[in-house]
């Protein structure tokens, strides 16, 4: 699913709401809660390219994270962080299958690939928050489908 929101509260959009894009259900949940949950006190979609290499084709490439959301904690203070959305299991080195057909060892390859990859581009995304005084956070199911 990907397309165009429509958020109810522009006020918190940082940027044109005309042009907040999700590429995902997952991210169109996402962009929901930030829209409606009143903790949120501002938020953007794909804000920030962030240089990373890749240890797959050996160069540099530009990471364009999901999210930058700023967050009141509950002692008042706001949270800035810039987040990903992503399934959990490309957050986790792929467990080799017990039997290696063709499609097996394909999936495989491309998970394994998909894990460095994002490893790469996390490691980049946890240093250019870290240098920022900002948070980087992964959002997952876990998160989507349990908490909001």
């Amino acid at each position: 699913q990907q397309g165009y929101f429509k958020p109810s509260n522009v006020e918190k959009y940082i940027g044109d709401p005309n042009q907040i894009i999700f590429r995902s259900s997952w991210e169109f949940k996402f962009l929901k809660w930030c829209d409606s949950s009143p903790s949120v006190v501002k938020y953007s979609s794909e804000p920030i390219a962030i240089p990373y290499y890749s240890p797959l084709d050996k160069r540099g490439h530009l990471y364009y994270v999901d999210f930058y959301v700023e967050v009141m904690d509950n002692a008042g203070k706001v949270r800035k962080w810039i987040i990903e959305v992503k399934p959990i299991k490309y957050t986790k080195q792929p467990v080799p299958p017990k039997r290696m057909t063709d499609k097996q060892t394909a999936n495989y390859m491309y998970a394994a690939k998909q894990f460095i990859l994002n490893q790469a581009k996390f490691e980049a995304a946890r240093e250019f928050a870290k240098t920022r005084g900002i948070q980087f956070g992964i959002v997952t199911e876990n998160f989507l489908f349990n908490s909001i």
